[in-house]
Order: structure tokens, then sequence, then C-alpha cells
């Protein structure tokens, strides 16, 4: 602030030192014209000329009335008589005065609004070269790193100063980009946050704000702080250009990111769909040729042979079923063929399916007095049920309890499948309908799944617009439902 007054108080010194020349030697040319013959007509054009070229040289009006008043008080005191006086005896001088000091205010006021137009013109165009100089390198860069090189190098070189861009990062050391005045080179040091911090308290900074978050800062030394302040409409569209750029490339890095995302998952789901596909019938083979050989071979270990060899097969089927539905819930391909549907014999098929290979676990069922029919794709609910029956007698002995129970509520169908076999993991069940998410508890002799089937069971069931949940009973055991809008 010091050094601020101090320049300000030198500006004024130069600037009445100017006004004050000007009239001395306009006074000095005048005597000297006065001196070869001519009349007070051309001494009066001297001291206009003066006044004038004072509005040319000082900045403001204060400086051109001032000349104006002094031209007069000089005109009086060495060219009227009495000289070197101030009293004036012809008073036709009086008017002479009035007329001189008119135009010459009207000749500084004129002249300093013109300069003042000037130099606005001047700012704007130099903004306007700013502003273009660093568009036009900012649309060369092509990462967020490159914007923050590129714009502290350009407004180093534009603005003539030391500009720092600072790169904050949350997860790892922060970046500060430095470049000196008049130097090419780009000092690039790490930081943490508190340095950060400390940096753009002690410089004058802009930061560089994307959907709510800072992340990076424009810093410029502490000289340029009343600059700053004059030409605030210059700095906030520097700020705004970077903004975009860096947005620009965020937005494209997203894009790409999500591009090669799309690509893998549909790399992913062809390749799925293409060995499920391949799988599916030599499967269905094996499938039929055990059981045909299983009810007609004899020997007890042809026979277990062979029931292994069944079972296996039928699991890796419902296994490439799932995929196959996972592919086309994924691509959004799964059609729903919605109809008026009787709960009772969606349910019964379900359960007919999903016992047929579980003689000794048997499935009890709780279906209302009056017939319920509900919108549904009948097919899709008879897998979901299916395989929530599968899952409770994968988790319970014969000896357990499953239950499917059925009743309307509120403008909804819950359907219900209950166990009091084991409980679910409490750590599991926020993520149990997430794809491929397999749980915590080991079943004793049953095969490891991929975690597809209850993550199918959601998309199903969310498809229709209900909602499916997972809960542990207090006596043992776990309840699985769901709704759909009646």
């Amino acid at each position: 602030m010091l050094t601020l007054d101090r320049k300000n108080y030198s500006n004024i010194i130069k600037q009445c030192a100017v006004t004050i020349s000007l009239n001395a030697s306009s006074t000095l040319l005048s005597l000297m014209i006065q001196h070869l013959g001519f009349n007070e007509a051309n001494i009066v054009v001297i001291y206009l000329l003066s006044v004038l070229i004072t509005s040319r040289y000082t900045k403001g009006y204060t400086y051109g009335i001032v000349a104006s008043v002094i031209s007069i008080l000089s005109f009086n005191f060495f060219f009227t008589i009495p000289l070197y006086t101030f009293k004036v005896e012809d008073k036709s001088y009086y008017f002479t005065f009035i007329v001189m000091l008119t135009s010459a205010v009207f000749t500084s006021a004129l002249t300093s609004k013109l300069l003042h137009s000037k130099e606005m013109t001047d700012d704007r165009e130099k903004q306007a070269h700013i502003l273009y100089s660093l568009t036009s390198s900012l649309a060369k860069t092509s990462e967020v790193l490159d914007v923050a090189k590129v714009s502290s190098k350009c407004l180093s070189n534009l603005l003539v100063c030391d500009i720092s861009c600072i790169l904050a990062n949350d997860k790892s050391k922060s970046q500060i980009l430095t470049v000196k005045k008049g130097c090419f080179d780009i000092n690039n040091i790490e930081a943490d946050w508190n340095e950060i911090e400390i940096f753009v308290k002690n410089h004058p900074s802009f930061p560089i704000k994307i959907r709510g978050k800072c992340i990076s800062y424009i810093c410029f030394p502490q000289e340029m702080d009343e600059m700053i302040e004059s030409n605030k409409f210059l700095f906030d569209s520097i700020v705004m250009q970077i903004t975009i750029a860096m947005e620009r490339e965020i937005l494209i890095e997203e894009k790409e990111n999500a591009n090669t995302e799309t690509q893998n998952e549909r790399f992913k789901n062809n390749l799925l769909r293409s060995i499920s596909h391949d799988l599916r019938t030599p499967l269905t083979r094996i499938t039929g040729a055990s059981e045909m050989l299983y009810h007609s071979l004899k020997e007890d270990e042809s026979l277990k042979l062979v029931s292994e060899i069944y079972e296996d097969s039928r699991w890796l089927t419902k296994l490439v079923e799932n995929i196959l539905s996972l592919t086309r819930i994924q691509e959004g391909r799964l059609a729903l063929n919605i109809k008026k549907e009787a709960v009772e014999e969606i349910v019964a098929e379900s359960i007919a399916r999903a016992s047929k290979y579980y003689p000794d676990h048997k499935v009890s069922i709780n279906l209302p007095d009056e017939v319920l029919f509900v919108p549904m794709d009948g097919k899709l609910i008879e897998q979901v049920l299916i395989n929530l029956v599968d899952n409770a007698i994968k988790h319970t002995t014969p000896q357990n309890e499953i239950i499917v129970s059925i009743w309307p509520e509120g403008g909804k169908v819950w359907f219900e499948v209950y166990n009091n076999g084991l409980s679910i993991n409490e750590n599991d069940i926020p993520n149990l309908f997430k794809m491929f998410y397999v749980g915590s508890n080991k079943i004793p002799d049953s095969r490891h799944g991929m975690g597809l089937g209850l993550s199918i069971c959601k998309a199903i069931i969310n498809y229709h617009g209900g909602e499916i949940y997972a809960e542990n009973n207090e006596e043992g055991g776990a309840t699985f439902k769901f709704y759909l809008k009646a």
C-alpha cells in the first residue's frame, strides 16, 4: 500500500510539473512574439494551445482546468495594463477572460474525453488480444494438465508477470505449475493441501470450478492486485476460458472412458452369449442322455455315476440360461409380454419345476381365498420364483420348512419365499442382489454359483415396476419377498 501511495504521489508531481512547464513556455513564447509586434489575439491562441497540450499529456480533467485558470492569470499578469499586477483597468478584458476561460475549459474537457475514449479502446483491444491468444492456445490442448501448462505460459507472456497454476487433487499430491516472467520453462512441483492453502492465501487467486468442485487455481503475483481490481471483467473472462477448456477436456476423457467401457461391456456380452449358445446344445444332450441312462441302468454304482452326471449337466444348463438372461438384461433386450396371469397357476408351476429334482424337500403354499389375476410376464416371474425356491432348497435340509405365501396389500400383490434353514450373513444382505456377488455362507455339498440368480431376479422385478427384498428371520432362516402392482 505504501508503494502504491508513493507511485501515485510521483505521478501527481510529474503531471503538475508538465502543467507548469507548458504554461511557463507559453508565457515566454507570448512575450517573444509581443516583442516582435504580434497582437493579443495571437497570445490568446498560444495559451489555448498550451491548455490543449496540457490536456493531451496529463490524465483527467483537473490538470486541463488548472492550466486554463493559470493561463488566464498569466495573460492578465503579463499582458494587460497595468502590467505585472492582477488588476484590470479596461473592463473589456473581463469579456476576453471569460471567453478565453470557457474556450480553454471546453477544449481541455473535449481533449480529455477523447483521450479517455482512446484509452478505453486500447484497453479493450488489448483485452481482446489477450483473450484471443489464450483461446487460440487452449484450442490446441489435449488434457487438463496441458491446459494448465498452456494457460500459465500464455498468461505469463501476455501479462508480463509470474503466473502459477495449481492442479488440486484430493487423492494424491497436487501440482503447482509456475512460469517466471520472460521465461518459457515451467517449474512443476508437488505440494500437499496445507502448502496449497498457504500459496493461495499469499497470492491473488482465481478458482477454477467444474460441477461445483474446485479443480484448479490461477495465481498472480501481489503487484498484480491493483490491475486485477481495475480489470475485473478481463480476469473473469480469462478464468471462464480456462474453465471451459478444462471442462471440455474432462468431458472428452469421460466420453472416451464411457466408450471404452461400453465396447468392453459389448465384447463381454457377445463373448458370454456366444459361449452360452455353444454350450447349451451339448449340455441339453448330456442332460437328456444321462436321464435316459438313469432310468435304464440297474447297477447302483452306475446309477450313482449317471445321477451325478445328470445333476452337473442340469446345474450347468441353469448357469448358461442365467448368463443368457444376464446378457439380454444388460443390452436392454429383455422384452416383456405383460398380460394378466392367475397367480395360483404361476406359483404352482414354479414350485413344481423347482422341486422336481429335490423330492425330499417339501414346499408349502399359502394362497388367499380369492383368485388373483396380476399383470405380469408369466415366464419371467416363474423364473424369479424358481430361483428363489431353488435358493431356499439349497440353504435348508429336508427337515426344514419352505413356505411360499401370496397376499394382496394396498394395490400390490406380495410374493414371499420363507425358510427356517441357514440365515444370511448380515454383511451380505446389502449386496445380495448385486451382479456376480457370492455370499459368504458356505453350503455343504453344493456347487459354487456365479452370483447371477438373485441379480437377475431383481432386474426382472424392477422391469415389472416392483421391488425385491431379503431379510433374516428371528427364529432362523431367511425370507425373500417381492411385490408386483395389481
